[in-house]
Order: structure tokens, then C-alpha cells, then sequence
């Protein structure tokens, strides 16, 4: 015995009728009690009752049902509602949620009310900050359409965003409301927020040519009338990551991690290359520079080239990043290497670590290091090791027995020049090294941001030299991508603004709080929105590219 409520659909369009339902199975009804349907307009109800006999078993089904219309959109609440059984038995049903939503405007045009409609769709409508979303907009219809014509693209305040060049586009059929339509996606964007909170997606807005009657002459004998169309405004709610732990990549997504070690058996005459592989569904450009689990005591570990494969597919965002670092090795002995790369996963909702121990065997060569033993019994002390072979070595003959003195040559070495030297020098090399001493300590003290503010503009540099290797070059795509690289880079360093924060409001506010003159950062975020549409519209003007180099390498030398 069981007593529900059916509704056969939970999102309607203002004015159209759907029907609620209550039935009680394996009982008698001996009164019903409606429910409260809370501004909602109903008729009914309609009783209906079945009796059915299958495999020896008889079920019995009554069934009170209503048509509910309306008038207005919003998000209604249908009441439980009551019935007592002929046995005396009260059951309740569950309130019902329906949403309802308004018309989608049809030029105006009521010949097309509710057989044409445009819609955008989001693949998930909770997510968190750098969470991919897909964006589709589909129209439905049940008319002929012979042309459409993009007239407005949703705009994405607070998100990156790249449109899909490929994706499965075929038409479908899809029954909305009870009703058959065809619909086909004529725009799939990927979206990546970038700050918490309430995102709304404005319309986008289409043009549809329909076939008219008959009437254009032989040569025409359809014209087309026009119709322009939009969809509704729809909400994303973003939320905060919560609780990043410590070397987090600044990666959302699924990813996977590769290593390749150039050798794991080398002398101290070579170098060892580390290639670290990411690759995933995601911003790719997000992931931050991982650390590899390099011990500083036993290699010199040099900034890592960076190559990075934005790539499309199954509908989705991804691509491959590749770290590529050259370690020096500063003993000689075994070793291990921890890299690890930390990223959040989207699908589980969680903070993943994906690590593994690499062994390396530095034997002694010609260049003559230090063992593992030594270098670390020296700790941060400069430790050099020497051979000195015998004929390095200067033989000095002095007869003597045949030495003849004279007191007006007579030299004294207390006193002399030498002397002096021989004296001071020592103290002088102490004092040296304690100044020595004192960096390291105080560069240990400096926390990781600091140590980043300080060389924020070095790197800065290095990004505008690569960015003008390629201006020289006419590669416009290198030299807008270093450009954003190098601005983005250099405000995430200096202002302490994780790159998966960095935003054009977000960046205008940290350096206005810097008191910075209201011209620079409106150059700032220009230049900035000159990078990211040339790198989708492409711009390869050298004068343009020029004029860009020049105004992003004066900001960073008036911000350093």
C-alpha cells in the first residue's frame, strides 16, 4: 500500500498546463483531502481507478488527478495531500517543487510562442572556483528554419573563456513539456570561473530566417522571414575550493602526472634533465610551476622551460603542460627526488596528490665534488674540494750559505707590508664569511612570498625578452601569450594574488590600493584585454605589437 504524488514535469512554461496526480495503490479510498497548490491555478480532480491480475498477484491503483496552469514565473511549493484508506489508515503524500519559467520572446511574434525557443544550457549549475563548465546554446523547434545568425554572445563577467571549435553538434529530438522538438547546439563555450559567488549569464540573442509561403517566383519561390529570438538569463553558483593545502597547483580538473629523468646514472661532470608532464581536463594555463622535491643542498636547481598543448576534446577543455628542469649536482653519492603535483578534482570534490620517488647515482668524474657525507656535515657552508697535484706545486731553492747581508739592504718582515697582509687578512675573510652567514640565514627567513615579490620583476624580464624574441619574429601568438604571462605573472608575485584569482577587477583593485596612478591600471587591464583578444581574433600588426611591448615593459619598470 502506498500513496504519491506524480507530476509530469518540474519545469513549465508560464501558461502552459501540466498535470499533478495522487494515487493510492493496494487500498480504498474512503476521503482525500486536496493539497494546498499555493497560487497555482488547478481543475479537477479526474478519478480514475485500474485493477490488475499478473502471475497470480492482484494490485488495484485510484488516481485523483488535476491540470495546474501558472500565471506567473517563480518557484512553487504543491502541498502534501491526505487520504484515510476504507481500513481507517491516514497517508500523506510529499509536497511537489515546480519551477516556472517565462516565455522566452519570440520577436513579438505569438504565431512562434512556444514552437521556437532558445535556450542556454550548463552542464552543472554548482561548482567551484576554476571548475570547468560547459555553456551550450541550444534551440528547439518545431518549425522549419532555414538560416540562423548569432546577433549577441553571453557575456562572462568573472571567467575565463574559450569557445569549442568541435563538438557534437547533430540534431537531436527532445520531448520539453510533452511536446516533440528538434533542437541542435549552435554554440558550445567552456567557461572557467574565477571568483566565488552568484554569476548570472546574460541572454544570448539569435536570428532564424523561416521559410514564408510560397510566393518569390520561379527562381524563389521561398522567401524567408526573419524572426530574432533569445534565451533567459541563468544563474552560477560558484564556490570557494575551501581549505587548499600546501603546493597546491592551482590546478580543477582530472589530471594525470608523467616524469622522464634524462639519467638516473651520471658523474659530476653532467647535468641531470627532470621533465615533468601534466596532463588533463582543464585550464591547463592555470597550473602553476610544481615542485619537484629537489634538495638545494646537493643540486642547483635552474628555472624550468615551459611548454604548453592547449588541446579540445569530447566536448571538454584540456590539454598537456610540460615542465622541463636541468639539475647540477653538487656531491657525489645516491639521492632521491620527490616530485609531487597537487590538484583539486572536480568530479570528487577533493584535493588530490600524485607524487613519486626518482633515485639518481652521481659518481666522481673529473670535476671533483664533495660526498653526500660531507656536503651535508657542511651544511649551508661553502664547501669546495681541490686536488692539488705535486706539480702545482712551486719549489723554492734558497742557498744560504751563499747569502751575503749588508745592513744598508737589511730587511725587516714585522712591520712590512707583507706583514700586514698576513695579519689582516684572516680577520678581513672572517668578517666575510659571517656577512655570508647572515644572508643565508636571512634569506631562509623570507618567506616564499617575499622571496617572489623580490624577483617578481626579473621574471617579468625574462617574460618581455622571450615576448621580444617574438615581436623580432612576427609571431604574434608567442608574443601576446608572453605578454599576458609576463603582466599576469608579475601582479601574482608582487601583490600576492594566486594566479587562479587573477582577475581584470581584482588586479585594478590591488594596484589601486598601491596608490598607482589611475592611468597605469586602466593601461594595465588594456593591455591585458589586447593579449586575450588577439590570442582568440589574432592580431599580427608589428606596429600594434610594438606599441603593446613598449607600454607593458614601462609598466613593469615604473610597478617594480
Amino acid at each position: 500500500m502506498s500513496f504519491e504524488a506524480i507530476c509530469n514535469s518540474r519545469e513549465v512554461l508560464v501558461g502552459n498546463p501540466f498535470e499533478v496526480t495522487f494515487q493510492l495503490k493496494n487500498a480504498k479510498v474512503k476521503k482525500i483531502e486536496p493539497p494546498s497548490f499555493n497560487g497555482l491555478q488547478a481543475q479537477g480532480p479526474n478519478i480514475g481507478q485500474s485493477f490488475s491480475y499478473i502471475n497470480g498477484r492482484s494490485s488495484t491503483n485510484e488516481s485523483y488527478s488535476y491540470y495546474v496552469v501558472a500565471n506567473k514565473p517563480g518557484t512553487y511549493k504543491i502541498g502534501s495531500a491526505k487520504v484515510i484508506t476504507h481500513k481507517g489508515k491516514t497517508l500523506k503524500s510529499k509536497p511537489l517543487i515546480v519551477k516556472i519559467v517565462d516565455r522566452p520572446s519570440t520577436d513579438d511574434n505569438s504565431s512562434l510562442a512556444g514552437r521556437v525557443f532558445l535556450r542556454t544550457e550548463l552542464s552543472s549549475t554548482n561548482v567551484v572556483v576554476g571548475e570547468q563548465v560547459t555553456v551550450d546554446i541550444r534551440i528547439y523547434t518545431q518549425v522549419g528554419i532555414e538560416q540562423t545568425e548569432m546577433v549577441k554572445e553571453p557575456a562572462f563577467e568573472n571567467m575565463y573563456s574559450h569557445y569549442l571549435r568541435s563538438f557534437a553538434n547533430r540534431p537531436e529530438i527532445l520531448v520539453v513539456e510533452g511536446s516533440r522538438y528538434h533542437t541542435q547546439i549552435i554554440r558550445r563555450i567552456v567557461v572557467f570561473p574565477s571568483k566565488p559567488g552568484v554569476v548570472v549569464i546574460e541572454p544570448a540573442i539569435i536570428k532564424i530566417g523561416i521559410a514564408s509561403n510560397p510566393g518569390g517566383g520561379m527562381f524563389n519561390p521561398f522567401s524567408l522571414e526573419s524572426y530574432t529570438i533569445k534565451s533567459l538569463p541563468v544563474e552560477l553558483n560558484v564556490s570557494e575550493l575551501g581549505g587548499a593545502v600546501s603546493g597546491f597547483s592551482g590546478a580543477v580538473g582530472n589530471y594525470q602526472m608523467q616524469i622522464h629523468v634524462s639519467k638516473n646514472k651520471i658523474t659530476s661532470d653532467d647535468v641531470v634533465e627532470l621533465t615533468m608532464r601534466i596532463r588533463g581536463q582543464g585550464d591547463i594555463k592555470q597550473v602553476l610551476t610544481p615542485n619537484i622535491g629537489v634538495d638545494k643542498k646537493y643540486f642547483d636547481q635552474f628555472k624550468p622551460n615551459i611548454n604548453e598543448d592547449i588541446r579540445e576534446g569530447g566536448g571538454l577543455l584540456g590539454g598537456v603542460k610540460e615542465f622541463q628542469y636541468v639539475l647540477t649536482p653538487k656531491a657525489t653519492g645516491t639521492f632521491t627526488v620527490h616530485p609531487k603535483f597537487t590538484y583539486f578534482n572536480s568530479k570528487e570534490k577533493k584535493f588530490i596528490t600524485i607524487d613519486t620517488i626518482i633515485t639518481i647515482d652521481i659518481a666522481p668524474g673529473k670535476n671533483k665534488l664533495p660526498t653526500k657525507a660531507e656536503r651535508a656535515a657542511a651544511g649551508d657552508a661553502p664547501l669546495v674540494v681541490e686536488a692539488i697535484e705535486p706539480e702545482d706545486l712551486i719549489e723554492f731553492k734558497a742557498p744560504l750559505k751563499n747569502a751575503q747581508f749588508t745592513k744598508g739592504k737589511q730587511g725587516f718582515f714585522l712591520g712590512s707590508f707583507l706583514f700586514w697582509v698576513v695579519t689582516i687578512l684572516p680577520f678581513l675573510g672572517l668578517i666575510a664569511f659571517l656577512q655570508w652567514k647572515k644572508k643565508q640565514v636571512d634569506l631562509n627567513n623570507i618567506s616564499d612570498w617575499e622571496r617572489k615579490r623580490n624577483n617578481a620583476g626579473s621574471e617579468a624580464s625574462l617574460r618581455l625578452k622571450v615576448a621580444k624574441m617574438a615581436l623580432d619574429q612576427g609571431a604574434s601568438k608567442l608574443f601576446f601569450n608572453e605578454i599576458s604571462k609576463a603582466l599576469l605573472g608579475f601582479v601574482s608575485d608582487k601583490y600576492n594574488i594566486p594566479t587562479v584569482e587573477l582577475t581584470k577587477d581584482n588586479v585594478r583593485q590591488k594596484l589601486a590600493a598601491q596608490n598607482l596612478a589611475a592611468e597605469k591600471i586602466d593601461s594595465l587591464v588594456s593591455i591585458l584585454q589586447t593579449s586575450e583578444m588577439a590570442l582568440f581574433a589574432g592580431l599580427s600588426n608589428n606596429e600594434s605589437m610594438g606599441k603593446v611591448y613598449q607600454e607593458s615593459t614601462d609598466l613593469i619598470q615604473l610597478l617594480s
